[in-house]
């Protein structure tokens, strides 16, 4: 039993990663409901929706130069 887990596993990670593209990633963000800033609203923190944006991102394990770009998308 151990050794057929075993196998399987190692088996999974023979496997090549997957590679997503940019429209991939962008489909995939939206996907997750990210929030929206308005800039207009009084009550509404920046920081907020900065952090909220990067917890989605690190989640889809987004490099440092996508997240940049995903969050000025989503702005």
């Amino acid at each position: 039993m151990l050794a057929q887990v075993v196998a399987n596993q190692v088996q999974q990670g023979a496997q090549a990663p997957r590679t997503t593209t940019p429209g991939e990633r962008v489909r995939d963000f939206m996907r997750m409901n990210p929030p929206v800033f308005h800039g207009s609203k009084v009550d509404e923190d920046p920081q907020e929706f900065i952090d909220e944006v990067c917890k989605i991102l690190t989640i889809m394990d987004v490099g440092a130069c996508e997240k940049a770009e995903l969050a000025a998308y989503q702005l």
